[in-house]
């Protein structure tokens, strides 16, 4: 009876050891996940705080292709290799002291078309990540604005198509931002009680039922700022530079391309508006308007940059 009763006794003892630990594991663990809440919830708060800093407008464009061509001309590069993104220093026909005579013939040299200066390559202060793996075909962003800016001509808003006319845009281009991607036609997706647009997918999206680009309507493209756990991409994630780009006097151009043409968008705005307020709109002009989620981590904003059509040109 004594052994029994002792072994009763030690079972007692272990079920309140067992009870004290893990009352006082379900007490941190409590206390930890009321921090992270408690921080996640400040972090949001002071988030969308500061969403305002995202609603900018500037004005209309005036002979702002004028300005894009002047600075395109004083590009001091002779000759770029377009394959690589190389520039051409072979001599030039002319030697230094000899006007006369031409130069003799030196041995071609390709050298990248930005200095990189002092700055460390890896892990790229100067370089994008996505060409570390060939460092000499790197071109800076403002270098390849200029030369996508090229071969534009001005377009009257009175001559764009009306909707439905043109074929939809395959590609689009933010260069000032880095943001380049294909783009693909939006299907709605129905879930029995309601029906919404699918989410694209690691490219840019464009609701079919808008304009195309460079029709007479409001073109509407959307994308993922980023997508932490689900593998959706972030093509658009650049997308929140561009408010502080137009408070500093920049100008930030959209290009899409239809594979017959590309058209060229001057930004003039950019709005945040909360994720149950958020409509498509037509502004009766041939506009563009790029959407990602906003902020950082709690996505229940939308940032809408809008741009007007300004110019076009046929692809080569």
């Amino acid at each position: 009876m004594e052994a029994g009763y002792d072994y009763l006794l030690l079972r007692g003892r272990l079920q309140r050891r067992l009870f004290k630990y893990s009352g006082i594991f379900i007490f941190l663990f409590g206390a930890v996940l009321l921090a992270v809440s408690g921080t996640y919830y400040g972090y949001a708060a002071n988030a969308r705080a500061d969403l305002d800093r995202l609603n900018v407008t500037v004005p209309e464009a005036t002979s702002i292709l004028d300005r894009a061509a002047a600075d395109l001309v004083s590009v001091p590069f002779e000759q770029e290799e377009p394959s690589t993104g190389l520039v051409d220093l072979t001599a030039r026909s002319v030697a230094e002291g000899d006007a006369g005579s031409p130069a003799p013939a030196k041995p071609r040299r390709l050298l990248p078309a930005i200095a990189i200066g002092s700055q460390r390559l890896y892990p790229g202060e100067s370089l994008l990540a996505s060409a570390w793996s060939d460092p000499q075909s790197y071109a800076p962003l403002s270098y390849r604005e200029r030369v996508l800016l090229q071969g534009f001509a001005p377009v009257e808003f009175s001559q764009n198509p009306p909707q439905g006319t043109l074929s939809p845009a395959t590609r689009i281009i933010v260069p000032s931002i880095g943001v380049d991607s294909t783009v693909k036609e939006l299907e709605i997706l129905d879930s029995g009680g309601s029906r919404a647009y699918e989410t694209p997918d690691r490219t840019v999206g464009h609701i079919p039922e808008t304009a195309n680009a460079g029709e007479a309507g409001s073109s509407w493209f959307f994308g993922h700022t980023e997508s932490p756990t689900l593998g959706e991409g972030s093509v658009f994630f650049n997308l929140q530079k561009i408010p502080q780009k137009l408070r500093n006097g920049e100008d930030v151009f959209i290009i899409t391309d239809n594979g017959r043409n590309q058209y060229l968008y001057r930004v003039t705005s950019s709005q945040v508006v909360h994720q149950s307020e958020m409509r498509l709109y037509d502004t009766g002009k041939a506009t563009i308007h790029l959407v990602s989620c906003v902020p950082r981590l709690v996505y229940d904003h939308r940032l809408i940059i809008t741009g007007e059509l300004v110019a076009q040109k046929s692809d080569p």
